[in-house]
């Protein structure tokens, strides 16, 4: 064993402080306590603490919130969960926990959501299925280890760069699953602690969440009885919110609000927004369907519909053209490419005389990509054949695509795609000498 000696003794001296943390500035509050920016001085870091509000001290609900909250995020450990780092007293007696610090702005302001309403402005598509994906990966994670989130709305999500999610605010919490709960620590380490209970305590006459995105269940059940499917429905009203930009239930009463919530099955998301695509409006619906039992099975369905989706190209635009219709012409800028789900379409280039066909595209088939790729004009037009249907995809989410490539792969694509416009122009060439 190594002998004590005052270098050691430096060494720990850091670790031996009676005030670890040290005050930034404030971060933000809310009902139930403040978040501050703070210096942990044992491990050199700048992290968040939240600490209850001096006011709560002596209410059992209050601190059996806060209490709860710091223990669940403690079970939780997923990307779009706050890691928590530890719990305790402050030199006050306030109850406090430490975790990450984050930065940046709530869904709710990302959408510029009326207060008063709660209308917003929808952002895009895609945006709008990856946020609604990462929510779900992360309310799936917690009903993996028996926790319901139970106040999921766009308050409590956060956005950071590159929309980066985080779920927030996990007070309303509880366990809905003990079993889950206590297995999340691992069977061998719960056998060896003994006597620890993980239990965190209820209360069913404490109501928590927020009315606007409760499950009809939330609204009149016992809390203890709410299982993953509350988190379903609130997850599906704000898929709602996120897609048409208004809540599927209203109310100019809460009494009314509840009702509908309760009674009234919410208006077909096409029927507020048309452009929506009826698969998107299908899965909306049964996410908000009365009956838990008639919900999506668990968040993994839900996120394996959005990628199906995905893969299906359905979240781009619909557009129809007539027969004989001019899609895209040779020669101009190219901000779009098309998938072919309707019809027929003829691909050719030159005009009058000169013009070739080059060939036909069929449903499933896609044109018009090779000038978005390579952000030039047009190498060729294309016109209707038939009335026909397409899907709009933009430069911007084309490009998106193929820089989920590996580089070496992207490069190949690159090159291949560079060869075949090249050869595609001097095929051209040599056609129109022939003629000549």
């Amino acid at each position: 064993m190594a002998e004590d000696s005052p270098e050691n003794e430096e060494i720990l001296d850091g670790l031996r402080r009676p005030s670890r943390y040290r005050a930034l500035g404030s971060l933000g509050e809310g009902s139930l306590g403040r978040v501050d920016r703070v210096y942990d001085a044992r491990l050199g870091r700048v992290v968040a603490a939240k600490t209850l509000h001096e006011r709560h001290l002596g209410e059992t609900n209050a601190l059996r919130s806060f209490v709860n909250e710091a223990r669940i995020l403690g079970r939780l450990d997923q990307a779009a969960i706050i890691p928590i780092f530890d719990a305790g007293l402050t030199p006050d007696g306030l109850p406090a926990y430490t975790m990450r610090e984050i930065s940046g702005r709530s869904l709710a302001q990302h959408l510029e959501m009326d207060k008063r309403t709660a209308n917003v402005q929808p952002l895009s598509l895609e945006r709008t299925l990856k946020i609604i994906t990462l929510l779900c990966e992360a309310l799936g994670h917690a009903h993996e280890r028996g926790i319901v989130h139970l106040d999921l709305k766009p308050q409590n999500v956060i956005l950071l760069p590159y929309d980066e999610v985080m779920l927030v605010d996990w007070g309303a919490a509880t366990v809905y699953d003990e079993d889950l709960f206590s297995e999340s620590l691992g069977p061998e380490l719960f056998d060896e602690l003994g006597e620890f209970d993980p239990r965190l305590v209820q209360d069913d006459e404490f109501i928590v969440g927020t009315p606007r995105y409760m499950s009809p269940e939330q609204t009149e059940c016992a809390r203890s009885t709410l299982t993953p499917a509350s988190d379903m429905f609130s997850a599906g009203v704000l898929f709602y919110q996120m897609l048409t930009g208004r809540l599927p239930f209203r109310g100019e009463s809460l009494e009314e609000l509840l009702f509908h919530i309760r009674e009234t099955e919410a208006p077909d998301p096409r029927d507020v927004s048309p452009g929506i695509h009826p698969r998107l409006a299908s899965l909306v619906l049964e996410m908000l369907a009365k009956d838990p039992d008639d919900r999506p099975y668990d968040m993994d369905a839900v996120i394996s519909e959005l990628e199906a989706f995905r893969g299906s190209a359905g979240e781009f635009p619909l557009r129809h053209y007539a027969k004989g219709e001019l899609i895209i012409r040779e020669g101009e800028e190219a901000p779009l490419s098309y998938v072919l789900v309707e019809g027929e379409v003829e691909i050719w280039s030159g005009e009058g005389r000169g013009r070739r066909v080059l060939g036909r595209a069929l449903p499933g088939d896609t044109f018009g990509e090779l000038g978005v790729l390579r952000d030039g004009p047009r190498s060729a037009s294309a016109t209707a054949l038939s009335d026909v249907v397409v899907r709009e995809i933009d430069r911007a989410s084309l490009l998106a695509e193929t820089e989920r490539l590996s580089p070496w792969v992207l490069a190949m694509f690159e090159g291949v795609v560079g060869r075949f416009v090249d050869r595609s122009e001097r095929l051209l060439e040599l056609m129109q000498n022939d003629e000549d």
